[in-house]
């Protein structure tokens, strides 16, 4: 009775410092996020709109109106230099409800403002080529003028290999978002691209 009564003492005394031991999952996350900030990405906990949420989610049982959200980590990169001539904007992954917009499997949450609409096309083309070198569990991509971020779910079987994949694809995208953005300044001698 003395043993069980100590196992028990024991058990009560140390039981709270294994919630303290990191699972699996958080060891994993705690690597990913590492080796983003070591490639010289930013990592930040956001909520994005849910697209494809249930009726129960957009509307409780008493009638009212919910805005149903998910969390992801962003992962992005500051830009060297500002962009003073492209838009920016935020596409969320899944299929357009009606025509694609402006992609058929990414549509904007928002769209893109003031003057530099008027060079999107040759900034979507950019972008599109970054989009399918993407995780396929990144559910977002944002581009403003001095960052771009890609919202990722961190799904299992994401390593650090893929976090330097990713960072590769945000490097590669703003050296030429950058060029873009320079080619299109006033008197500069490619305004047309």
């Amino acid at each position: 009775m003395t043993w069980i009564l100590i196992v028990v003492v024991l058990v009560i005394a140390f039981g709270p410092v294994l919630w303290l031991v990191p699972s699996r999952r958080d060891r994993r996350l705690t690597a990913l996020r590492a080796r983003a900030r070591s490639e010289g990405l930013l990592v930040d906990i956001r909520r994005l709109p849910k697209r494809d949420a249930s009726p129960e989610e957009r509307v409780s049982a008493g009638g009212a109106v919910r805005a149903p959200v998910v969390e992801c980590a962003a992962y992005g990169r500051m830009f060297r230099k500002k962009l003073r001539y492209l838009p920016g904007w935020r596409l969320l992954r899944g299929a357009a409800d009606g025509a694609p917009d402006p992609f058929p499997d990414w549509q904007y949450d928002q769209r893109p403002k003031g003057e530099g609409r008027a060079h999107l096309e040759p900034m979507l083309t950019l972008v599109r080529s970054a989009l399918d070198r993407l995780p396929e569990d990144v559910i977002g991509f944002e581009v403003d003028g001095k960052s771009t971020f890609a919202y990722w779910r961190e799904q299992p079987g994401s390593t650090v290999e893929t976090v330097a994949k990713l960072a590769s694809v945000l490097g590669e995208l703003e050296e030429e978002l950058i060029g873009l953005d320079s080619r299109l300044a006033p008197g500069s001698e490619n305004t047309d691209s």
